[in-house]
C-alpha cells in the first residue's frame, strides 16, 4: 500500500474501530476518490473493523459577554443623566481591577450588579434616567496577580 497524505481518519486496533471525520466520510462516498480507495483497502485488510463517523464541530451558544467590551459598557453608562458619577466609579473599578489576574471579570461583575437589566432598553420616566450607584465588588474575592507571584 502506497503512502498517502490523506487526513481525517484514525484506526484503533485495541477497540477494532476506524474513526473518520465527516469530511473524510463524505469524500469516501465518492466512487474512485483517494479516500474511497483507502477505505476499500483498509476494509479488505481488516474486515472486522467497525466504522464510526464523527460529526462536525459542535454548535455552541454565544457567550453573554461577547460584545460587552469596556467601550460598550461606557457607551451604555452615558445614557444615564448621572453618567458623570457612574463613569467616575467605572474608571475607579477599572483601575482597581489592574492588580487582578482577571481584570475584565471584576469590571464585568460590577457592571452587571450596577445594571442588572443591561440587555433590555432602559425606560425613561419623565425624560430622566437615573440609577443609584452600586459599590464595587469586594476585591478580596478575586485572585490577585501578587498572589500568583508568591
Amino acid at each position: 500500500m502506497k503512502k498517502t497524505n490523506i487526513k481525517g481518519y484514525k484506526i484503533d486496533f485495541a477497540t477494532n474501530t476506524l474513526t473518520m471525520n465527516y469530511k473524510f466520510a463524505s469524500a469516501a462516498k465518492q466512487y474512485g476518490s483517494a479516500e474511497y480507495e483507502l477505505i476499500k483497502q483498509i476494509q479488505s485488510d481488516f474486515p472486522i473493523l467497525k466504522i464510526i463517523t464523527k460529526a462536525g464541530r459542535n454548535i455552541t451558544t454565544a457567550r453573554p459577554t461577547k460584545r460587552m467590551t469596556y467601550a460598550n459598557m461606557e457607551r451604555y453608562i452615558k445614557v444615564y443623566d448621572n453618567a458623570d458619577e457612574l463613569l467616575e466609579i467605572f474608571y475607579k473599578v477599572k483601575e482597581m481591577s489592574k492588580t487582578l489576574i482577571s481584570p475584565y471579570k471584576y469590571v464585568y461583575d460590577w457592571f452587571v450588579s450596577q445594571f442588572p437589566k443591561y440587555k433590555e432598553l432602559p425606560e425613561k420616566i419623565e425624560a430622566k434616567l437615573r440609577i443609584t450607584p452600586v459599590a464595587a465588588p469586594d476585591i478580596e474575592n478575586y485572585k490577585s496577580k501578587l498572589d500568583k507571584a508568591s
